[in-house]
């Protein structure tokens, strides 16, 4: 490794120049350089500087030796050229089939749960390192939900790594072969009709500040970003329907279309219609928010706060984004065609409804209808008259059979 310096008044010029070599092979060797201007620097700056250089290009000089040795990138170094080089080109996305925000949300899964991986060659990363790394996952607590998103990450990552030649010697994932469901197991959390009622009121009774939100989401079945972004110009009143074409983004905090660029509509009903207008609807600008805008809704705390009062008034304790789900069975319950449901809910596939029939008991209503096992007992009754003789004498009496 060579540094190289020059000083032109309070300029300083440097050349920093580094090799590594595989200690197997003294041919497989590769240099590193890099040249430039440092300005307004203390010596002592200066030095820390370029030193962090030197290192960067030694680091990126011996990737490469390990590359050509056939053990590819470690975890760390593919996770980072996975970033750069894929999730920012539009054209690697589409070939992967991932919206950006897909794509995001599967940089921060691996961030948050493969760290331990990171100084790993790719190409030794097996079975045996996932298995276990699932298994730690469940003893945290995590859903299986999350693990089955974790595994699709590591499965895009790799498989855009193995097409790319930048993991040797293999040619699957490592999650290969081991199965996870993202269903759980347990039993949804959902209000029934009853509950939903007695929310409302205790929240109307008690001057809840986030009643008007949770009454919106329950008669539309809207997400919490798509709550947040309503806006007055978005609901007409005369024609009793909701445009929806725009949410705020919890991440970005920022208003946005909505996902795929999509929009659409859902129906207005007259115990809404009524609560608008009563909010003031018809007087406000087009551009006004129709709801109230409660700061810790922008500060992603709405799920802690529904399930608190929910404990509070002693129902069901359900997230914020159940309220859709009570939304979608209850119109399922009540015999709302699912299409039309899937179209105002704005879901793309039946998989999704699929989890709502089964909440609603939809595919199952009246099917043991049929069954009964008590046996109908007629009253017994005189079906039977003899009235004779005999040669044991008169037979004038009468029985009784059943």
């Amino acid at each position: 490794m060579a540094i190289k310096t020059r000083k032109e008044g309070d300029q300083t010029f440097y050349e920093i120049s580094v090799k590594s070599r595989s200690p197997t092979n003294r041919l497989n060797q590769v240099q590193r350089h890099d040249s430039g201007v440092l300005k307004g620097l203390s010596d002592e700056e200066i030095l820390k500087k370029l030193q962090r250089i030197e290192m960067h290009l030694y680091g990126d000089a011996r990737a490469e030796v390990t590359i050509k040795e056939g053990k590819g990138l470690t975890w760390g170094k593919l996770i980072t050229k996975w970033q750069v080089e894929a999730l920012e080109d539009k054209d690697v996305l589409e070939s992967l089939d991932l919206s950006m925000q897909s794509a995001n949300g599967y940089l921060q899964a691996i961030q948050d749960h493969t760290d331990g991986w990171k100084k790993l060659h790719a190409s030794e990363i097996t079975a045996v390192e996932f298995e276990s790394l699932v298994l730690n996952m469940r003893k945290a607590g995590y859903s299986s939900s999350t693990i089955y998103n974790l595994k699709s990450a590591i499965n895009c990552c790799y498989k855009w790594a193995i097409k790319k030649r930048m993991v040797q010697n293999i040619s699957v994932p490592p999650t290969y072969g081991c199965t996870i469901s993202r269903k759980s197991s347990r039993r949804p959390e959902v209000l029934n009709y009853s509950e939903i009622c007695f929310l409302l009121e205790k929240a109307q009774e008690l001057k809840h500040e986030w009643y008007p939100i949770w009454k919106t989401v329950l008669h539309t079945g809207v997400r919490s970003g798509e709550a947040l972004a309503l806006k007055a110009k978005d609901i007409d009143l005369e024609e009793a329907r909701i445009m929806l074409d725009t949410k705020f983004n919890f991440k970005s905090r920022k208003e946005e279309q909505l996902k795929d660029c999509e929009w659409r509509q859902v129906a207005i009903n007259a115990e809404l219609k009524s609560f608008f207008v009563s909010l003031g609807i018809e007087q406000m600008n087009p551009d006004d928010y129709v709801l109230p805008r409660i700061k810790a809704w922008k500060h992603g705390e709405a799920a802690r706060i529904l399930r608190s009062f929910c404990e509070e008034i002693k129902i069901t304790s359900i997230c914020f984004h159940t309220l859709r789900a009570c939304w979608a069975t209850q119109l399922l319950r009540n015999g709302v065609a699912q299409s039309k449901v899937m179209i105002m809910g704005g879901w793309a596939d039946l998989e999704t409804m699929q989890v709502y029939l089964r909440r609603a008991g939809v595919e199952i209503q009246g099917a043991t209808d049929s069954l009964s096992f008590e046996r109908k007992r007629e009253r017994p009754g005189r079906i039977l008259k003899i009235v004779g003789k005999s040669h044991l004498g008169n037979l004038d009496d009468e029985f009784d059979s059943e």
